[in-house]
């Protein structure tokens, strides 16, 4: 049977690799030049940035097992440290038993090997999609590619909804609006900062930093001490929006010289807007969508919770029945 993939985030490729080798003909169309979606790798001169998820957890047994034979493979390891948190302003440690894994040397590793025997459309953003007796997906460029028996839609809920509902009635089921963006500011700084500080749960400004210079096997430029990621709030990035004239750079290595309080200089710097980051709260009965008589599913972390583990559980989930 001849599938067309469109993202490749975990839960495209993930479906796609378990669509492959039950023997089925799987072809993914991803917009950008790279695997991993949310768990994407932007490579600078002056170091590598993960700029979306900076660690995942394992809950499901399903999902551990996959992790561990991934750790085997040294693919992930597990990111071990006590994070820290703002509170009454102040920063304070937060210690807890969370298991906190990483892709080695890259968040998208994990993704990269499970696509690795895949066929990938690079740089193809697919703009439409027409159903006769097959589906025909068009590309930004003018392409058409024809003849795929089966759909899956990986995008994020309010692409996903945009290109199938002329089609299908399963985007009844897909809220308005299901993400929140986010902006992703990758710092390289001068500075001394204690080692203990490896990770902040933040504030209505900013929600998470990342200290990537203190994970494992981390590689930077040395004209930098150390080399953050600040994910700011949900609806701070809401209110700067894309088009802010506001200098993001600029208000994060404030914000962050004065929660920890020491006067860090900015170095390099990097940005990214996530439109579609956080998941607001929502529920449906399977983490995936079904489309039986146009053979449509729809697949993502936004069907499953958000995190990267209801990436994986989606497209497991989908493929099971799939499957059966």
């Amino acid at each position: 049977m001849k599938i067309a993939v469109i993202g490749s985030g975990l839960s495209g490729i993930k479906t796609a690799s378990l669509l492959h080798k039950i023997g089925h003909d799987v072809t993914v169309f991803e917009k950008s030049r790279g695997f991993g979606g949310r768990m994407a790798h932007r490579r600078l001169e002056w170091a590598g940035l993960d700029l979306g998820a900076q660690y995942f957890t394992a809950r499901d047994p399903a999902f551990i097992k996959e992790v561990h034979q991934w750790c085997r493979d040294g693919d992930v390891a597990q990111w071990r440290f006590s994070p820290h948190r703002i509170e009454d302003g102040q920063l304070v440690a937060s210690s807890d038993e969370t298991q906190r894994f990483i892709g080695l040397p890259t968040m998208n590793q994990p993704v990269k090997k499970l696509g690795a025997d895949l066929s990938v459309k690079w740089r193809t953003q697919i703009v439409s999609v027409e159903r006769g007796r097959k589906w025909t997906l068009c590309g930004a460029e003018g392409e058409r590619f024809t003849g795929f028996d089966w759909l899956v839609v990986s995008a994020p809920a309010e692409q996903t909804h945009a290109l199938l509902k002329p089609h299908s009635l399963i985007t009844a089921a897909i809220p308005e609006v299901v993400h929140e963006p986010c902006w992703a500011l990758g710092l390289g700084t001068r500075g001394n900062v204690a080692n203990s500080i490896q990770g902040i749960f933040g504030d209505e400004t900013v929600r998470w930093v990342s200290r990537l210079s203190s994970r494992p096997g981390f590689i930077q430029s040395n004209r930098v001490d150390d080399v953050w990621m600040l994910h700011f709030a949900p609806g701070w990035s809401e209110q700067q929006s894309k088009d802010s004239i506001l200098d993001v750079g600029l208000e994060g290595i404030s914000w962050l010289s004065n929660v920890l309080q020491i006067e860090l200089h900015s170095v390099e710097q990097h940005l990214h807007f996530w439109r579609y980051a956080n998941i607001r709260p929502f529920s449906q009965e399977k983490p995936y969508l079904l489309d039986q008589q146009n053979q449509l599913a729809v697949v993502g972390a936004w069907c499953a919770g958000g995190r990267v583990e209801g990436a994986w559980l989606s497209a497991k989930a989908f493929v099971d029945e799939f499957s059966a």
